[in-house]
């Protein structure tokens, strides 16, 4: 089942496809993600010393979901955004949809700096906020109907039942990504997975309440 595109998921795409393309450049991009990645350092520890431009710390985490590692990492994202995304708006609308998207970018670089808060390597990309779509969309379109799992109710096992598959999933790719020279920020796809499954039916009842 697809959905044909909303507005936010196609402004989504444009500016990441834009400003991609705009950074394509090896040292633009170096610039780039210096000035605009998530540095967890500059979170935790506000008084360290750095040289050369730097976009204030509160706007990076924003900033750093608009940059990619090169174009395999932005067309991968922007697959995952075009496939699920299209579904996820259809059902909240595009202002809630935008909502969760936000969400999902501050869940992402909260658990990024709280797990490395020491890090002075910047994290980038749009898949923290993409995990939170793809979060919303397993638990509005599940392939089957939720089922308990011994005494815990269906609704509570199968959210914390797809965190644990994608917490493993994600650890397991994250150890074997440096085998072939891939840096994979672990931590944001769990962090804004978390945001999609916390929030997806509390923004349902969002939408509807506003109805």
């Amino acid at each position: 089942m697809r959905a044909q595109l909303g507005p936010a998921t196609k402004v989504l795409l444009a500016l990441n496809v834009l400003l991609g393309l705009l950074f394509l450049s090896g040292d633009i991009w170096r610039q780039a993600v210096f000035a605009g990645g998530l540095i967890p350092i500059r979170f935790t520890m506000p008084d360290v010393e750095t040289t050369g431009f730097l976009l204030p710390v509160l706007v990076t985490p924003f900033t750093a979901a608009f940059l990619h590692g090169g174009i395999g990492h932005l067309l991968l994202n922007m697959l995952m955004l075009t496939l699920m995304g299209g579904m996820v708006e259809r059902v909240y609308g595009w202002k809630i949809f935008l909502l969760l998207y936000v969400c999902g970018i501050v869940a992402a670089a909260s658990a990024e700096i709280m797990a490395d808060p020491g890090s002075t390597t910047p994290a980038i990309g749009a898949s923290g906020a993409i995990s939170a779509i793809i979060a919303a969309y397993v638990m509005l379109f599940p392939a089957k109907e939720p089922q308990p799992v011994g005494p815990i109710p269906a609704k509570i096992a199968r959210p914390a039942t797809l965190f644990i598959g994608w917490c493993l999933l994600n650890l397991m790719i994250g150890f074997l990504a440096p085998d072939f020279g891939i840096n994979i920020a672990v931590w944001s796809h769990i962090g804004g997975f978390a945001a999609g499954l916390l929030l997806a039916f509390p923004l349902l009842q969002l939408k509807y309440r506003n109805a």
